[in-house]
């Protein structure tokens, strides 16, 4: 016995049937009718819609796929705004006038041979209609689209048997807000002359038809051909060329005057940095010369001249000139005076004790040997040294500051 009630609630919608569903999908559903707002009988079989009307709150319902054959059991479902009734056998369309929320409804797939019974729809957005039997009496099978609000923007009569092509000047350009059509598939595409044309510039808010976009120059070409022909059309053709002619050197030439711009700012950045860099450059050779300054301004530590390789090397050739030019004068001495046998012919500074050694050496001719160019470790300097010196600590430093 409980298996024949199993059977047949499987292919009835029951209290029992609706129960258990609630019950089996815990995460889909509420087990309290009211609380729900989806819910999902699609493809179980059910050839009447009964017992909801305990689901006061629902929203949106899905009964596509089953074999239900008329439209009731709806008039407590007052907060409906989606009802998807595709894919059933309904002949008639009715039952709706409770449902004042409700903005899409697809009855498609069905046995529908009239459109009516929308008066309650007023808020309705989306009426989907193909793969029905609309059109067999003519044009009155469409007058129920009339009752429809202002809020209808899509309509799909598509695969029907529509023939008349009154249906554009009495039915579709009495909605000021219609903004995609259907109508592919009816005899009526083939009657009506420039089909595209036509709806396009009857029907100024359409966006789409038959799936294809209306774009902005198709729009353009089909007002001047409703307006002219196509002669019309291809004066309006040749100024959209000519516009997009226009329009493209303009963006050239923003583009080329945008690469200025920032070729610019980017020379100005440039000089801002090399500014910057030569008054850190100019700050860093007076802290430079400060240092110097504060330091003895006769007299510079081995350590500062070891510190100034470049400063060593001018001191070294300074010194090797001098001690060249020394030695010239004492051997024309030699020559012209013929000093005594005893002369001092070096002198040594030493770092450690600063005392002068004196050598001597007798007359006897020796071949000269060759000076070895030595740094000076004194601290004593003379005047063309010092010049030599500061000079050189100058040229040194600044070249090191580069």
């Amino acid at each position: 016995m409980d298996k024949e009630i199993e059977e047949e609630d499987q292919h009835m919608m029951s209290r029992r049937y609706l129960d258990k569903l609630l019950c089996s999908d815990f995460k889909q559903y509420y087990r309290t009718h009211e609380l729900n707002e989806i819910l999902y009988l699609h493809y179980k079989s059910f050839k009447k819609i009964q017992n909801l009307q305990t689901f006061t709150n629902l929203k949106v319902l899905y009964l596509e796929g089953n074999a239900i054959s008329k439209i009731e059991g709806l008039d407590s479902l007052v907060n409906l705004t989606s009802l998807y009734l595709h894919e059933n056998c309904i002949e008639k369309i009715e039952g709706l006038d409770t449902l004042c929320h409700l903005a899409n409804l697809n009855l498609s797939d069905n046995l529908i041979k009239k459109i009516e019974n929308l008066k309650g729809l007023q808020n309705l957005s989306n009426l989907l209609l193909k793969r029905n039997r609309i059109g067999i009496q003519g044009i009155e099978d469409l007058k129920g689209l009339l009752e429809l609000g202002k809020e209808i923007a899509v309509i799909d009569l598509s695969d029907n048997l529509i023939e008349d092509k009154n249906i554009v000047e009495e039915i579709l350009t009495k909605f000021i807000d219609l903004r995609v059509i259907y109508l592919k598939g009816n005899d009526v595409v083939r009657k009506i002359p420039n089909y595209r044309k036509t709806l396009i510039s009857k029907i100024d808010t359409l966006k789409y038809i038959d799936d294809k976009p209306i774009f902005e120059d198709e729009k353009r070409f089909a007002l001047a051909f409703a307006k002219g022909g196509y002669e019309e059309e291809k004066k309006e053709r040749a100024r959209y060329r000519e516009e997009i002619r226009l329009k493209e050197e303009q963006r050239i030439r923003d583009f080329c005057k945008m690469m200025n711009k920032y070729k610019e700012e980017g020379e100005k950045e440039k000089e801002e940095e090399k500014k910057i860099n030569e008054e850190e450059r100019e700050k860093k050779k007076l802290e430079l010369l400060n240092k110097i300054k504060n330091k003895n301004k006769d007299i510079f530590t081995g350590d500062d001249i070891q510190k100034m390789p470049e400063i060593k090397q001018n001191i070294n050739i300074n010194n090797s000139k001098d001690e060249h030019n020394k030695e010239n004068n004492s051997n024309n001495e030699v020559d012209d005076e013929k000093p005594p046998e005893l002369e001092i012919i070096k002198k040594k500074e030493e770092n450690k004790n600063n005392n002068i050694v004196i050598e001597e050496k007798s007359n006897v001719e020796k071949e000269p040997e060759p000076e070895e160019e030595k740094v000076p470790e004194t601290d004593i300097v003379t005047e063309n040294e010092n010049k030599a010196v500061k000079i050189a600590i100058k040229e040194a430093d600044l070249d090191e500051l580069d």
